[in-house]
């Protein structure tokens, strides 16, 4: 009996240690019976001991399977996997509500997430109407998170309704401008065709001028020429009137002279009258006399004739000659006015002359002003091109912009005002945003 109970005592307490070893986790399995317990009172020990560890062990089996589910649930949660969840049961509630909280963060989570790939797949075709349910989580990052994601879409909402009002201003903004610059292209075109040809009628103008103002020079030349002929003929005339001064003086002269022949002659032929009447009473003695008294006589006749005549030729002499100092002082006066109006108008020339070169210089001026205004036509009609092609392409990019933007959906699209009234807005705030 002593032995019988040392061997039970033994297989409780081997059943007992492996119990302890099965707890300690040193064993795996646990299968205790107490089949090899002949003690009755033993017996009973040894089924108890069984019982418990049976208990023990399939307790510890549905812990192991729990445990096994949350190691497997949170190696996926910790590769990104939110699908999978807590399915198995224990005894042990503290390992229950270990798995229940661990299948609501992974269920909140996942709800979360499938929110917000949702919202970034609609964020991905440009749809930002719809927001986020932040109250998901009652706070920490993931709270943070979805409040971030709202904060983006209202960022993204505020950037895109400017953008779009942008686009539309500038489409607005640069569709007039290329119309005006078109304006001032056609403008510019007809300013160069008009400078071309200012351009033109001055350099016409300036031939001209130019033409005058040697003509003018010529003339004045000329004048010159005339005025030093009627010096000289000025002095001529007044070498003319000196002459016949003197020629009136030798006509005076003379005529003096001819009076005393006349009457040499008179008194000559008086003589030979006297002569002829002694000649006559002296008779026969007389005659030859009287013949040379005769001859006498006829000699004082035809000196009286010649005297006569030279006094006629004389007198016609002197009233020629009265006529020609007449006509000299009348010239001379005349060669004296014509001199005046030939300083006059020399004068005057000279005056044109002058007022004609500095029309020249002033003409060339203005041609070298028209030419640089042509010039900065030119470049003008370039810049203006230059301004259209950048109008076009602002225009062009707007237009991108505008359409860019329509294919997306966001808060406050409809209510967008029109190009002039934001155009109104921008100049009453300073800023679209």
């Amino acid at each position: 009996m002593f032995f019988s109970n040392t061997n039970d005592t033994n297989t409780i307490l081997l059943m007992l240690e492996q119990f302890e070893s099965y707890i300690k986790g040193d064993l795996n399995t646990l299968a205790l019976t107490a089949e090899n317990v002949k003690d009755k009172n033993l017996n009973l020990i040894a089924q108890k001991i069984a019982s418990i560890s049976e208990t023990i062990a399939k307790g510890k089996e549905a812990d192991l399977k729990v445990f096994g589910e949350i190691m497997l649930v949170c190696e996926k949660l910790s590769d990104g996997y939110t699908d999978d969840t807590i399915t198995q049961k224990t005894s042990d509630e503290k390992l229950n509500y270990v798995s229940y909280s661990i299948n609501e963060a992974v269920k909140n989570i996942n709800t979360s997430l499938n929110a917000v790939t949702n919202i970034l797949h609609q964020y991905e075709h440009n749809d930002y109407r719809n927001k986020i349910d932040e109250n998901l989580f009652r706070g920490g990052k993931f709270k943070e998170l979805l409040a971030g994601i709202n904060n983006l879409q209202k960022g993204i909402t505020n950037r895109v309704l400017d953008s779009y009002k942008i686009g539309m201003t500038m489409e607005h903004q640069s569709n007039i401008l290329q119309a005006e610059v078109t304006k001032l292209s056609n403008s510019t075109s007809n300013q160069a065709t008009a400078v071309e040809e200012t351009a033109a009628a001055v350099e016409e103008i300036t031939q001209n001028i130019n033409a005058n103002t040697t003509a003018t020079i010529a003339m004045l030349e000329s004048s010159q020429i005339l005025k030093d002929s009627a010096t000289k003929s000025m002095q001529l005339t007044n070498q003319t009137k000196d002459a016949m001064e003197s020629i009136d003086k030798s006509t005076q002269a003379v005529y003096e002279a001819i009076t005393v022949i006349s009457q040499i002659a008179f008194q000559t032929n008086i003589l030979s009258l006297n002569a002829a009447v002694e000649a006559a009473t002296a008779g026969e003695a007389g005659k030859g006399f009287a013949v040379v008294a005769q001859e006498v006589r006829n000699l004082a006749n035809r000196s009286a004739d010649a005297a006569k005549t030279i006094s006629t030729l004389m007198d016609e002499l002197k009233e020629e000659t009265t006529k020609g100092k007449a006509s000299s002082s009348s010239m001379e006066n005349e060669f004296s006015v014509l001199n005046t109006n030939i300083t006059n108008t020399l004068n005057t020339l000279d005056k044109i002359a002058n007022a004609s070169q500095e029309q020249k210089r002033s003409i060339m001026q203005i041609n070298q002003s028209i030419q640089n205004i042509d010039q900065a036509t030119q470049n003008n009609a370039s810049s203006t091109q230059n301004v259209n092609n950048i109008a076009i392409q602002t225009y062009n990019v707007a237009n991108t912009l505008v359409n860019s933007n329509k294919d997306v959906n966001f808060e406050g699209k409809e209510a967008v005002e029109t190009p002039d009234e934001i155009i109104k807005s921008i100049f009453t705030t300073k800023k679209i945003y």
